[in-house]
């Protein structure tokens, strides 16, 4: 079961938070979350974000590093909306799908990357806005129990 109230943090990422090109690590104050009451896990989405005026010609893909069992986890993309000489600029569409993660992560790992998977550095021209739905333990194993493989018919030994 979802809890009703999700927590959001949003960053406008500097230069100091880029390490590799292309990958930035925040650091997540635990005052952005609401309560520790929450369940044990979340559903991590990134559910708003801008680019302005990148000089990027190629759509820019939005993943998190280290989320479970991904180290490239697609949660949106900016797509070239209009372009005015080398400018570019870009519109969020995000990704419906939501990653499990431990809840209250104390950082997040964005990478951003072109169609071709070279790294791009955006850092000073963008912002990201995340949501941490919560999940009790229960629910978490009920939906792992529900999606285990199951053999539907046993092997006949003897014909």
């Amino acid at each position: 079961m979802n809890y009703p109230i999700a927590d959001y943090f949003t960053v406008f990422p500097t230069s100091a938070d880029e390490g590799v090109t292309g990958e930035c690590v925040f650091n997540i104050p635990a005052s952005v979350f609401s309560s520790n009451a929450k369940g044990q896990y979340c559903l991590v989405s990134l559910v708003d974000a801008a680019l302005h005026d990148a000089d990027e010609e190629q759509p820019v893909i939005i993943s998190l590093s280290n989320v479970m069992n991904s180290n490239d986890a697609v949660v949106g993309h900016f797509d070239v909306i209009t372009r005015h000489n080398t400018s570019y600029n870009h519109g969020f569409t995000g990704n419906k799908v939501q990653y499990l993660i431990p809840a209250r992560p104390s950082q997040l790992t964005v990478r951003t990357k072109d169609t071709t998977q070279s790294a791009v550095s955006i850092v000073t021209r963008v912002y990201y806005t995340f949501k941490f739905e919560y999940l009790s333990k229960s629910d978490v194993e009920n939906a792992n129990n529900e999606t285990d493989y199951n053999v539907a018919f046993a092997p006949q030994t003897t014909f």
